[in-house]
């Protein structure tokens, strides 16, 4: 019986994070390319970890903070995978280091434009979006 309370309890921990926060994210890397062609945008990707905590800090952080989930939502076509659960496209293999969370900015033909390494607060994050996107449109 301990077993099975442990690992109910174990298995709601692993769920208990709201990955998605605010943002509108892909259901896939394909869907996220189609869409980002369509609309002159980059893919957002973002590489995290199940039991990472600076991964866990973005969702329940920055991805909630209503400024930077706005706009992630209005300039980027965001997708979302955990390395630990997820089998990430091979494009996506291509540019992941392994390091959590990874933020990778992806042109819609594949091509790599950016990318980053770590979790940041909120002001800091939006500034990174801001500028990434600024150099895009350019």
């Amino acid at each position: 019986m301990r077993k099975v309370v442990a690992f109910v309890v174990f298995f709601a921990f692993l769920f208990a994070i709201d990955w998605a926060g605010k943002v509108n994210w892909a259901m896939s890397y394909d869907l996220a390319k189609q869409i980002a062609s369509k609309e002159h945008k980059l893919v957002m990707v973002d590489i995290g970890l199940t039991r990472c905590p600076p991964c866990q800090y973005l969702a329940t952080k920055v991805y909630t903070d209503d400024k930077v989930a706005n706009y992630i939502n209005s300039h980027f076509v965001p997708v979302f995978y955990l390395a630990d659960r997820d089998n990430l496209p091979i494009e996506v293999q291509t540019y992941f280091t392994g390091s959590t969370p990874t933020i990778l900015f992806v042109k819609p033909n594949g091509e790599l434009f950016y990318s980053f390494i770590g979790a940041r607060p909120p002001k800091v994050f939006l500034k990174i979006l801001e500028d990434v996107n600024k150099r895009y449109q350019k």
